[in-house]
């Protein structure tokens, strides 16, 4: 699930991955610090309703949404290592039901700083910034 190559060295930084528990709906990310200057990169997912609809509770169907988010955030960032989230629930701004995930990640800067560049350009596609 991940690794390191080459000299640049993996550092921890924060996680944070909203998810909106719908057959399509919104996932946003964010690996900076809280602050004003924190980039949130957003992405419309369909979700295997096979997969989801196999969860014998809510507890897990949050589980495989926030999986299936880390493995869509390791397209862009091919070095993450996500541990030791915590989950909570909350409304999502479409009025759906949507699991928040916190905790800590190891990962080379450079990949988020690519992420964060691609996002900055005006003809960026899947997804954008946005202060949260």
């Amino acid at each position: 699930m991940g690794g390191f190559v080459g000299a640049e060295e993996p550092v921890s930084v924060p996680v944070v991955i909203r998810v909106e528990a719908a057959p399509q709906g919104l996932m946003e990310y964010t690996l900076d610090p809280e602050g004003s200057d924190r980039v949130w990169h957003s992405v419309l997912l369909a979700h295997d309703d096979a997969v989801i609809g196999e969860a014998s509770s809510p507890e897990q169907t949050a589980i495989l949404l926030v999986r299936g988010s880390i493995e869509c955030i390791r397209r862009g960032v091919p070095s993450i290592i996500v541990g030791g989230l915590t989950l909570r629930p909350e409304r999502g701004p479409n009025g759906n039901a949507r699991i928040v995930a916190a905790g800590e990640a190891r990962l080379l800067p450079s990949e988020w700083e690519a992420v964060k560049r691609r996002l900055d350009r005006p003809d960026a596609s899947g997804g954008g910034a946005s202060d949260g």
